[in-house]
């Protein structure tokens, strides 16, 4: 037989031990005696056996594998989520499965059905799903990123976005802005929702009623956010500010106040949410919101590490981490007298 050949029922036959012996040995699990071992190796380089993740994973269960599930990839908050979740799971002795479903929810379900949606431990997801029913049905040990539902019976790890919207509003009406518009997405989510509420709050809290002309909604994509702040400059009487509710409509809105002659920070004022290049790299450069996007990845693995290990033995309410985040001040912000 070739080494391709050989599986680990020929391994465990050999060396006179059961497959789940041979598994452990592989697996560098304890409940061996030290010459069980030595003869079980000892077989192994004898056979040539090259041990195969997925066979040994049917025996103990276990791939040593998680999945990280986001709507897309070209969007630099879930490339953060990603590199913060591939840093503790490398640490921890897990391998990384990256899955970009682009937003669809048939793509997400496809791929949580599917061979490798099974032989993963565990996930963590940016879901694409608008109910909490799809993700209760979901078995494995999985973290909800960003996106929650407080009845999915899944731990999740979210920042506070009507705090960060809240704040962002508080500093242009600080700053003597009146007229302040938003530019947002669909409110499918918890995060689109308490941004707008955020907003909105900040407004009626200092006396001012939203006007709905200042509201511009669409598909959290930069040609979106080109598209409505030039709406918004070119109207009749256009804004003092635009809160750009994430970095993707943010970066749309910085490309149409340049596209237009405008001056940022003294034509019109801005902040977005969320950080991006285009951001840092304009001058003045532009207040974000700041949210600790890698760090949600890191905690979302290290909660669920911690879960496939055993961490959690009995079904419990599940748990809900919010963290915190900043108003970064920059330039683009005018004080109006």
């Amino acid at each position: 037989m070739t080494n391709r050949n050989i599986t680990i029922k020929d391994v465990a036959k050999q060396a006179n031990v059961s497959v789940a012996t041979v598994s452990r040995v592989i697996n560098g699990l304890d409940r061996v005696s030290e010459s069980t071992r030595k003869r079980v190796l000892k077989i192994i380089q004898e056979l040539n056996f090259v041990p195969n993740n997925m066979a040994a994973s049917m025996v103990n269960k276990k791939t040593n594998m998680i999945s990280v599930v986001v709507p897309e990839i070209q969007n630099p908050f879930y490339t953060a989520v990603i590199e913060g979740t591939v840093e503790v799971a490398k640490r921890e002795g897990f391998f990384t499965l990256v899955l970009s479903t682009n937003g669809d929810e048939g793509e997400e379900e496809e791929f949580l059905d599917s061979f490798l949606g099974k032989n993963v431990d565990g996930i963590i997801l940016i879901g694409s799903h608008k109910e909490a029913e799809f993700y209760r049905e979901i078995q494995k040990p999985t973290i909800l990123v960003d996106r929650y539902f407080n009845d999915s019976g899944h731990d999740g790890v979210m920042i506070d976005n009507y705090r960060g919207a809240y704040e962002a509003t508080k500093h242009f009406i600080e700053y003597g802005h009146e007229r302040i518009a938003i530019i947002d997405g669909a409110h499918d989510f918890n995060d689109g929702k308490d941004r707008f509420w955020g907003y909105k709050q900040a407004m009626l809290e200092h006396g001012f009623t939203p006007d709905p002309a200042y509201h511009k909604q669409g598909n959290w994509t930069e040609e979106d956010g080109y598209k409505f702040a030039k709406e918004l400059l070119q109207s009749h009487q256009p804004p003092t500010a635009i809160f750009a509710a994430n970095n993707v409509l943010c970066k749309g809105t910085i490309r149409a106040i340049r596209d237009m002659n405008l001056k940022l920070g003294e034509d019109i004022s801005l902040i977005g949410f969320d950080e991006n290049e285009l951001a840092q790299f304009v001058q003045p450069q532009v207040t974000v919101v700041r949210r600790p996007t890698r760090e949600m990845g890191e905690q979302a693995a290290e909660m669920l590490i911690h879960k496939i290990k055993g961490g959690q033995l009995e079904p419990s309410k599940p748990k809900k981490v919010i963290l915190d985040v900043e108003l970064m001040k920059c330039g683009s912000v005018k004080k109006l007298n």
